[in-house]
């Protein structure tokens, strides 16, 4: 007579909502842990399948919880779609946690074990029933999007282009969100395009038709370990402003949102909210944190309310990275009932493949072809599966009672051993790591006396000032000890007033160049090209002549030809690279250790180090006869160009992280870490002004107009336009809201600014008719720094991986 079959308990729950048939339908089976090695990766597939929703859980539990219950704080959960296991769901993990914590009442169960991880849960105090969970992350922000995608000419196989147009809106503002939403990983495998549409009207104009099966779109993923798993498109709309808590400090937002992949909308989608809210609190810099609140599932009759929090922290770089994630809801019981685990396998003769004999005969009756396969597959193609029912004997030693005994001791004096073993290790690592803490306090404790007898001493010397005496002792030149500053010779200081008066005198009238970009070809720029060049880290661009030079902390510059797109040569410089200028045929370099080197026709022409630290900033005098440079010791040095000799020399109060010339060339700016810009006298480098940015600056460059130059800070998501012809806040011309910005460049007109930041590149206009600026153009390219090419109509953009990318028209085929 056959066994009776097993049975196993399950519930429905919908997610998100605390009303019965809206929120996101969930199916929880929980299977006692005797059962577990019973239930295979194929067994849940097809039970995950008979339910055909779009998750459903599978919940570990303990063969007697009301007995064992208490002393295992942990559940172990498996989460399955209809085709595939996931590592990790947003609404699967709320819908559990509100079961365990409320329905089934484990009040003591603190964490679900996902296959990303531990997720911590707990219960919210209020009505409801809320629950919250601390889900897993590892944010990852994709490089390419769909339209750079489609805008890398012949990277991408014409039916991958086709196959991507085929799935955009036939709405030109949903088709636009959809080519430049940002491709974001809230963890390896689970991947989101994030397309920000203008209005509810339009989120309720898209379309479930409208299919792209992105396995098959190559490119879009980061290659290594970011590439594969599950990716969809996840739109949304802001439906308030954004507003920051006065108690917490925190920003505030609200969404309506839809997911909608594959041919089927999800009322309820926790892992895309969840990478939403990590993107824009990584994008906005929210370093305080965020707390968002989405509505999803209305346009399908299902609305479900999500909450999620974010906490996040600023690196050593600057980068903004999220700390905790936290995914937020409620949940209603729909039913409960128990199910029949398959019981019965059968092997198809045909594949090999294995399966339950009621649910494959049921599959042939309705299709006549094995699943996964179209092959005809009949009844009497199956063949049961028999096993070996006669059970092995025990080993001799564990077959009376005595011999048994002896193995339990034998094991209980093993594992005290093992004990004993790491109790003896645990106290050398302790006594190792109390030693290696002494010795680094007292190693601090030096370099902070050092440091501090250091800067005392430069400060000392900055300040020191040397006057004639009538025995002239104090004239001649070898004796003559650094003074508070070091003016230009006479044959360079004329050489500045000439060129002043060059600039002076050309630029009053000086019209726009035949064949400048409008604002029309500004705005038609886009990524044609795409070249990952061999650097780590690059930090510097200098554009010349139709070539590239790339700067990098491993020590090289790379050269690009912009016109060819590809990768020319790589420079040694010896030394991570901090600054790049490109003068004629030299290409010269700062580096973090004080030097500053010049490379020419592929050969070191000379190499000089002045600064005590770190160069952070290199200039080129209009004239191309004087080259300055700033560090972190406080310094500024110009050179002769052609000799690289030091010809002046000036300290500050305040560590100095960029400069640059005025195009007239009779100013000389720096920016310091205090937040100040620093204006000197290029003859004589007395200080002339300063301007207050209030934060450590970034970069600084000057306009083409001769007395408006633009400035941005380290944390500052904008960048402030100065006018050296005013004073203190009057002085602050316009501030334009760009994102985070690394590198700036103003084209030979006056015009057009150019930012790179790590939210991508924009173009800020003023338009001297109405007096106002307008944004001509904004991309999601990634850059560190930027420069503009011929006659404005081209773009270089190196990121901060090495990538260089080209902006110009698209060329009509």
């Amino acid at each position: 007579m056959a066994s009776e079959p097993i049975t196993l308990t399950y519930l429905t729950v919908d997610v998100f909502t605390s009303t019965r048939y809206l929120g996101n339908p969930l199916a929880v089976v929980l299977i006692p842990s005797s059962l577990r090695p019973r239930l295979t990766q194929d067994v849940k597939q097809r039970i995950a399948r008979e339910f055909n929703f779009s998750e459903t859980v599978f919940l570990h539990t303990l063969d007697d919880e009301a007995r064992d219950g208490l002393a295992v704080t942990s559940r172990d959960i498996d989460i399955f779609t209809i085709e595939e296991e996931l590592p990790f769901a947003g609404h699967p993990t709320v819908g559990t946690a509100y079961l365990v914590l409320n329905h089934l009442g484990w009040k003591h169960v603190d964490t679900l074990v996902t296959k990303a991880g531990p997720i911590a849960i707990e219960p919210l105090e209020g009505e409801g029933g809320r629950v919250k969970a601390t889900i897993p992350h590892a944010v990852h922000v994709h490089r390419q999007t769909l339209g750079g995608l489609l805008g890398s000419g012949g990277g991408v196989k014409a039916e991958t282009r086709d196959l991507i147009q085929a799935s955009l809106s036939d709405d030109a503002e949903i088709r636009e969100a959809e080519l430049n939403g940002p491709v974001v990983s809230i963890v390896r495998g689970m991947t989101f395009l994030l397309a920000k549409l203008p209005s509810l009207e339009h989120l309720a104009k898209v379309s479930t038709a409208k299919r792209l099966d992105f396995n098959k779109v190559g490119g879009l993923l980061d290659k290594g370990e970011w590439e594969g798993g599950f990716v969809c498109r996840y739109y949304y709309v802001p439906t308030e402003e954004e507003r920051r808590d006065e108690k917490s400090g925190r920003k505030e937002f609200k969404f309506r949102t839809r997911m909608v992949e594959l041919g089927f909308e999800d009322p309820a989608t926790g892992s895309a909210a969840c990478t939403l809210a990590s993107y824009l609190t990584v994008s906005g810099r929210e370093v305080g944190g965020a707390r968002f609140e989405l509505t999803q599932g209305v346009e399908m009759g299902r609305q479900s309310e999500i909450e999620v929090e974010t906490t996040a922290v600023e690196e050593e770089g600057g980068e903004v990275k999220v700390k905790d994630l936290y995914l937020g809801g409620t949940a209603v019981v729909v039913t409960k009932g128990e199910m029949y685990v398959p019981e019965e396998p059968v092997v198809s003769k045909k594949t090999g493949a294995v399966f339950e004999k009621r649910l494959i005969e049921k599959y042939i009756q309705e299709n006549h072809k094995e699943p996964g396969t179209d092959e005809e597959l009949d009844v009497e193609d199956l063949l049961p599966i028999k096993t070996n029912r006669i059970v092995r004997p025990r080993p001799p030693q564990f077959t009376s009672i005595p011999s048994m005994l002896k193995a339990f001791q034998d094991e209980w004096d093993a594992l005290v051993l093992e004990s004993y073993n790491t109790r003896q290790q645990l106290a050398r690592t302790r006594e190792e790591l109390a030693t290696a803490l002494y010795q680094n306090d007292a190693a601090v404790r030096v370099i902070a006396r050092l440091t501090k007898e250091r800067d005392e001493a430069r400060e000392a010397l900055s300040r020191l000032t040397v006057t004639a005496s009538a025995g002239g002792a104090a004239t001649r030149g070898d004796d003559a000890m650094a003074v508070d500053s070091e003016g230009l010779p006479e044959a360079l200081a004329a050489h500045v007033d000439q060129v002043q008066a060059e600039k002076q005198k050309g630029r009053k009238k000086r019209p726009v160049p035949e064949g400048w970009a409008t604002p029309e070809d500004v705005s038609a720029l886009q990524q044609t090209a795409y070249t990952d060049l061999p650097v780590t880290q690059a930090t510097s661009l200098a554009l010349n002549a139709g070539y590239a030079a790339v700067g990098g902390l491993d020590g090289k510059v790379d050269l690009y030809s912009v016109e060819a797109k590809a990768h020319e040569r790589s420079l040694e410089i010896g030394e991570p690279v901090t600054a790049t200028v490109w003068i004629s045929n030299k290409v010269v370099s700062a580096t973090s250790r004080g030097s500053v080197k010049a490379v020419e026709g592929g050969v070191e022409t000379g190499s000089v180090t002045e600064h005590a630290g770190v160069v952070t900033g290199l200039a080129v005098h209009p004239g191309e006869q004087i080259l300055a440079s700033v560090g972190v010791d406080k310094g500024i040095i110009f050179y002769d160009l052609q000799s690289l000799q030091r010809v002046a020399r000036v300290y500050t109060d305040a560590e100095l992280t960029s400069c640059a010339f005025h195009p007239d060339g009779h100013l000389f700016a720096a920016g310091t870490q205090s937040g100040l810009i620093e204006i000197f006298d290029t003859k004589t480098l007395q200080r002339m002004a300063n301007f207050t940015l209030g934060a450590p600056v970034k970069t600084l460059v000057f306009s083409e107009n001769g007395f408006w130059f633009a400035a941005t800070g380290v944390g500052q998501s904008s960048v402030t336009v100065f006018d050296l012809r005013k004073e203190g806040d009057a002085a602050r011309a316009k501030e334009l809201q760009t994102g985070d910005v690394s590198g700036l460049a103003w084209d030979y007109t006056g015009q057009y600014l150019v930012t790179a930041g790590s939210q991508g590149v924009t173009v800020q206009q003023y338009v001297k008719a109405s007096k106002s600026w307008t944004e001509p153009l904004r991309t999601s390219t990634p850059a560190v720094a930027v420069q503009w090419g011929d006659k404005a109509r081209q773009l270089v953009a190196v990121s901060r991986e090495g990538v260089v990318s080209v902006l110009e028209p698209q060329q009509s085929e």
